[in-house]
């Protein structure tokens, strides 16, 4: 049925909804689980256009990462509390463009279902769909469920 399953995950409740979802997914199919999360690449121009000037400059990339690794790392402990055999998921991080990475990613590591939260760290509650997962679903080359 599915061979490689790819949940995207940045900290929300949404996104900790669809790595159970996929988690029980990867069980019943025992398929590869793929948790990805990705971060937003910030130029070196956005960090110099800063108001505040900190002794030491932090990167907003390398932070972002940092955090990005964070979640990944959590995400994955989570799946293998769920039942996911550690030898059948692992973890990445990503910088760029959110739906275009995730999209990317799922192709080249030939992902045959995306398991994606319908709302995210930046959700507004008033829209049915969140924005990530709408253009991830509308893009991908394989089955998108939304959670």
């Amino acid at each position: 049925m599915f061979n490689r399953i790819l949940v995207p995950v940045d900290g929300s409740k949404g996104a900790m909804k669809a790595l159970e979802k996929g988690a029980g997914l990867q069980m019943l199919t025992g398929a590869e689980l793929y948790i990805l999360c990705v971060f937003k690449h910030h130029s070196l121009l956005e960090a110099s256009l800063s108001m505040v000037r900190p002794d030491k400059l932090d990167l907003p990339d390398d932070v972002l990462k940092e955090y990005a690794t964070e979640i990944a790392v959590h995400a994955k402990a989570q799946a293998e509390e769920l039942g996911v055999p550690p030898e059948r998921m692992r973890a990445f991080v990503k910088g760029g463009r959110p739906s275009r990475t995730i999209v990317r990613f799922a192709r080249k590591r030939e992902c045959d279902l995306i398991v994606i939260g319908s709302q995210g760290t930046n959700g507004d509650k008033s829209l049915l769909l969140g924005s990530v997962a709408q253009r991830v679903a509308g893009s991908a080359h394989c089955p998108t469920l939304i959670i």
